[in-house]
């Protein structure tokens, strides 16, 4: 979803929760949410950088500054990571204004001066290690001060669950999509993505540019304040492999994500990483396959009589007596 590799990489094709340029692969489900094009917060912004420059057709990915006690450090996604860390000119631009020369951005243009990414991440992968989907860049004062005294800042939340209620912000990057290079942003529900530690949401209209966007949990409408528990990014770049740009992933922030903040905080050089050891979870049917060739009834109700239901899934396994068997949890409670 970055939309954009340095002039001398390989060509690849851009990150896939969306191409940046068209429309759906495939039409969404009925009710998913649309998202508001705003005016921007702050603390959200966008990038530029060589061949990518400021009051272009294109923006690059989004950033959002997190707090830290050096007040200089954006989260983004870590394929977006990549491709700053090989640019020679590259800058964050908060609430950004299309139209407008650097001199005249709403906070200024903020220099990156140095990045932070996981060593053991790639770039658009597929495998477990997309789920180190994230990079923080460091950045210079401009002549307002550092970037989190100007801006304010997000509060980086790592979390053990999968299911939040989020706002989604990020930048389109293309004018074909987004004309006026504004900010979008989708409330919405978030869920697991089976087999990885990232989590998915459906919104329409995440094309391309919109990586690296936070995830942000108590969100305020007004002051843009919250917790950032995700960003824009993780498998394939940050989506599914039909390209939609209603279905998009994010990370969940866990001890390699904690470290890596603690690294960029303290303006501290990467080291080498042990082996990732990706998520064991398989939301899979218990027992082989030819176990199930021989189910023949699916019931759904209170089984408790409480009068609540939790969207969970369960089976049991058949006891041929009346009492239930095993409870197996298939999906598991969304709230």
């Amino acid at each position: 979803m970055d939309n954009a590799v340095p002039v001398d990489s390989p060509p690849v094709r851009a990150s896939a929760a969306s191409a940046p340029d068209i429309g759906a692969r495939s039409r969404p489900p009925a009710g998913t949410p649309r998202p508001e094009h705003f005016g921007g917060h702050p603390m959200v912004g966008t990038f530029f950088y060589d061949g990518k420059p400021l009051g272009g057709k294109s923006t690059y990915c989004t950033g959002s500054v997190v707090h830290t006690a050096a007040h200089d450090i954006v989260l983004t996604a870590g394929h977006c990571g990549r491709g700053l860390q090989r640019a020679t000119h590259r800058i964050f631009v908060p609430q950004y204004r299309d139209g407008l020369s650097a001199a005249h951005q709403p906070r200024g243009v903020f220099a990156v001066s140095r990045m932070y990414i996981d060593p053991r991440y790639v770039a658009n992968t597929k495998k477990p290690t997309s789920d180190l989907d994230l990079a923080f860049a460091q950045v210079g004062p401009n002549n307002r001060g550092k970037v989190e005294d100007v801006t304010g800042a997000l509060t980086f939340a790592p979390t053990t669950n999968y299911t939040h209620k989020v706002t989604v912000i990020g930048y389109p990057s293309s004018e074909r999509v987004n004309s006026k290079h504004q900010a979008i942003r989708c409330p919405v529900t978030t869920s697991r993505l089976p087999g990885y530690r990232q989590v998915r949401m459906t919104c329409t209209g995440f094309y391309g540019g919109v990586s690296g966007g936070p995830w942000i949990e108590d969100y305020n409408r007004t002051t843009g304040t919250g917790k950032v528990v995700g960003n824009t990014g993780g498998y394939n770049g940050g989506g599914n492999d039909a390209n939609d740009d209603w279905v998009t992933y994010a990370p969940i922030y866990g001890k390699e994500a904690k470290d890596l903040f603690n690294d960029a905080a303290a303006h501290r050089t990467v080291g080498a990483r042990p082996p990732y050891h990706p998520s064991t979870y398989r939301p899979v049917l218990p027992g082989p396959a030819g176990t199930w060739q021989h189910a023949r009834l699916l019931s759904s109700g209170d089984f408790t009589g409480s009068n609540q239901f939790n969207c969970e899934t369960t089976m049991y396994t058949d006891t041929g007596a009346t009492r239930l068997g095993i409870e197996h949890t298939l999906v598991a409670a969304t709230s």
